[in-house]
């Protein structure tokens, strides 16, 4: 009697347990369970000089380098599954009402008054991606309950995903040359004010060139002391002849002080006999900005050629979306894999059953 009843609990159990649970399950996946079409597309993240012993680097050591595409991957794979690529693909193709349409089975179905926060847990379970380290393949597979939507939906990822490589492209194209530019535009500042100085310093001082200036004080200066000495030459040469009272001598020797004193007065303006004239320092004040001058002048040409080069290196460094494998439209549902499932309910709950009942008839060996 004992026997008989141990047995027809562990029948009982079995039924409850293993039975049921298979039975309900192969009844929901077979009758209830709504079909899921599935499309997606293979693309590699690719750069104008990026080289296989990069991300060959990386997927050894597990970290990225600088010019590898190994994050720009990570960071495409992140974004599909992301809130902003949900937010997107709803306001384009109104995926909350396709995945909550009524003609889809409850359990499949997302909640009509669901929060953005189950919405993006629910995608998460209707889009599947993969990253390969080693070929750098990303991967995508979009999961809808009609064909049209499944092509429809995989290809705006694409598109978004081809969108999000060109706006990282750009941005770090235009990081590259944001420095190089900003100097070019100094440069260019500084030269423009060293060009406006000079051309105020020549309007102020009514002179193109002071140094042209200078030399024909010099060539004056030499000229006037030339005729001094051939005058004082005159004055001893007369002063043998006549007395000092002569008119012609008197009228020598004032042309003799006036020459000196106009040898003075432009030695003075050119800053000789220490006077420090205004002609040195108009000169100095020339040489001052033309030096300025001279090397903004330097400087500008250095930033262009930074900034090209900035460019180049730029351009170098673009990434671009190579795509191998495109959406097309599923004509059989991948989803539910019904057998399958069928059958992995069976076996859990079958493991179930048999770690409870031996766990119930080892407590009641204990117990006795």
């Amino acid at each position: 009697e004992r026997g008989r009843r141990r047995r027809w609990r562990l029948g009982a159990s079995f039924a409850l347990m293993v039975v049921a649970p298979t039975v309900l399950g192969a009844w929901y996946y077979g009758k209830v369970a709504s079909d899921r079409f599935a499309a997606g597309a293979s693309f590699v993240v690719r750069g104008v000089e990026s080289g296989a012993s990069v991300d060959l680097f990386s997927s050894f050591t597990g970290m990225t380098s600088a010019g590898s595409t190994t994050s720009d991957s990570y960071i495409i794979r992140r974004y599909i599954e992301s809130p902003d690529m949900l937010r997107a693909l709803d306001d384009m193709l109104s995926l909350r009402e396709h995945y909550s349409d009524e003609t889809v089975d409850i359990v499949s179905r997302l909640a009509q008054n669901s929060t953005l926060e189950q919405f993006v847990d629910y995608w998460s379970r209707r889009i599947l991606t993969s990253y390969d380290s080693t070929t750098g393949i990303v991967s995508y597979e979009v999961q809808a309950f009609d064909p049209d939507t499944a092509i429809v939906v995989a290809d705006a990822v694409l598109d978004a995903a081809t969108q999000l490589v060109n706006e990282l492209s750009e941005k770090a194209r235009l990081d590259s040359v944001q420095f190089a530019t900003k100097e070019v535009e100094r440069a260019e500042e500084r030269l423009y004010a060293a060009q406006m100085g000079l051309r105020q310093f020549r309007e102020e001082q009514g002179a193109f060139d002071p140094v042209i200036n200078a030399q024909l004080d010099a060539e004056l200066i030499a000229t006037l002391e030339g005729q001094l000495a051939e005058l004082r030459a005159q004055i001893v040469v007369l002063s043998e002849s006549v007395g000092p009272d002569a008119p012609r001598l008197t009228q020598l020797k004032r042309q003799e002080e006036a020459l000196a004193d106009q040898i003075v007065q432009r030695r003075a303006a050119i800053g000789g006999d220490g006077g420090g004239g205004a002609t040195a320092n108009m000169l100095a004040e020339f040489e001052e900005l033309q030096i300025e001058q001279t090397f903004a002048q330097q400087r500008y040409a250095s930033a262009l050629t930074s900034l090209e080069a900035a460019r180049m290196e730029a351009d170098r460094q673009q990434r671009y979306l190579a795509i191998f494998s495109r959406p097309f439209r599923p004509e059989e549902a991948v989803y539910p894999e019904r057998l399958r499932n069928a059958f992995l309910i069976f076996g859990g709950a079958f493991v179930i059953w048999l770690i409870s009942t031996l766990i119930a008839l080892a407590v009641r060996d204990h117990v006795r």
